[in-house]
C-alpha cells in the first residue's frame, strides 16, 4: 500500500511540474546516480542507510544529552536550533521512513517557534529562504534547482549522488523538507 502510494506521489509531482528546471531536474538526477557516489549525511550524525537500532540509539543518545526530545504528537523526533543557527529559534521534527531496516528517506518540518499569525516575519515564507540559505553551507555540491509545481507550489530541489534534498512550504507556519536516498527509491518503483 505504501508503495502504491508513493509511486502515486512521484507520478504526481512529475505531471504538475510545469518548467525546464524539472528537465533539468530529471538531468541532473540521472547523472549523479551514474556517478555511483553517495552522499548519506543528512544531520546531527544521522545518515540515509543507518539502520533502525542504530537510528533508535542514537536518538536515545542525543535524548539523553539534552539535544533531542519527543516530537509532535510523540510520532517524531524534536530538534530544537540553537540560537543564531537560523534567524529565529525553530524547531524540526523528523522521522525517517525505513527500507530493508535502514534509512531510505527522513521527513522534516521545520516552524519558527515564536509564529504568531500576526507575525508575519515568522511564517514559513521568511523560514524557507533562511532554510535555503542554512543549507547553502551544510551541503555543498550542486546548487538548489527551483520548480514550480501545480499543486505543491515553488519547491527546491538538490540532488547530489544519490541524495535528494526536497525543501517547500508545507503551510503558512512549517518549511517541509524530504531527503531521499534516490537509489533505494527507484528500486523500489521497481
Amino acid at each position: 500500500m505504501r508503495l502504491h502510494v508513493f509511486i502515486f506521489l512521484i507520478l504526481i509531482i512529475e505531471a504538475g511540474c510545469s518548467n525546464d528546471n524539472f528537465k533539468t531536474y530529471k538531468e541532473l538526477e540521472e547523472k549523479e546516480l551514474a556517478s555511483g557516489k553517495h552522499y548519506d549525511s543528512l544531520f546531527m550524525g544521522i545518515y540515509l542507510g543507518m539502520p533502525s537500532k542504530d537510528f533508535y540509539v542514537h536518538c536515545w543518545h542525543l535524548n539523553k544529552a539534552g539535544l533531542f526530545t519527543d516530537g509532535s504528537n510523540n510520532t517524531s523526533v524534536l530538534y530544537h536550533f540553537k540560537k543564531g543557527e537560523l534567524k529565529y529559534l525553530a524547531s524540526m521534527n523528523f522521522y525517517p521512513d525505513f527500507h530493508n531496516d535502514k534509512i531510505y528517506k527522513m521527513r522534516v518540518t521545520l516552524n519558527y517557534d515564536a509564529w504568531a499569525p500576526w507575525n508575519k516575519s515568522m511564517g514559513s515564507d521568511s523560514l524557507l529562504v533562511n532554510t535555503l540559505n542554512l543549507f547553502k553551507t551544510w551541503y555543498q555540491g550542486n546548487p538548489f534547482l527551483t520548480i514550480q509545481d501545480k499543486k505543491r507550489g515553488t519547491i527546491y530541489v538538490k540532488v547530489d549522488g544519490n541524495r535528494r534534498i526536497t525543501v517547500g512550504k508545507y503551510d503558512d507556519i512549517r518549511v517541509k523538507i524530504d531527503y531521499t536516498d534516490v537509489s533505494v527509491e527507484k528500486s523500489l518503483i521497481k
